[in-house]
């Protein structure tokens, strides 16, 4: 599939919904070669929970992609250089979307004075940040609904 060029722009806190979508169709249709379908659904929860959401996205400056008016991604940085939300759509995964967030992403963080970025990432996402530069620092487990899920802290110096 051949997929247009992402148009970027700032995720808002009404973007909740999609958040939330985007988030459910990564994790439990995007991660299944690196994750039991027991600790993918430990993850993800068992409804997605609108105000939660909200909040998350509200406290961070975060970027939507969108492919032909559909959003397909997002990214979002918490000062100065966390990446805390790292999601694409499976059926877009591949295509430069997870890149042209976190180009954007790193410039923003750049801007606003950090050193490093860093990240806490899945065993699906880590081939992803390894690609553009971090290096994992540890390996750490994290446990969502009584499941210890494997996870990486990444490092990214500037």
């Amino acid at each position: 599939m051949k997929t247009d060029t992402p148009t970027l722009r700032p995720l808002l806190p009404d973007d909740a919904d999609t958040v939330a979508d985007i988030f459910r169709d990564a994790v439990l249709n995007g991660t299944t070669a690196h994750y039991s379908e027991a600790e993918r659904i430990a993850w993800v929860g068992p409804k997605p929970d609108p105000e939660r959401w909200r909040d998350r996205v509200g406290e961070s400056v975060g970027l939507m992609a969108e492919v032909s008016g559909d959003a397909v991604g997002y990214m979002t940085l918490q000062a100065p250089g966390h990446i805390d939300l790292a999601f694409v759509r499976p059926a877009f995964a591949g295509h430069g979307i997870g890149a042209e967030l976190l180009e954007a992403l790193t410039r923003i963080a750049r801007a606003g004075g950090a050193r490093a970025m860093t990240s806490s990432v899945s065993r699906a996402a880590r081939p992803f940040f390894e690609r553009h530069g971090f290096k994992v620092i540890a390996e750490v487990s994290i446990v969502r609904r009584g499941v210890a899920l494997a996870n990486f802290d990444m490092r990214k110096d500037l």
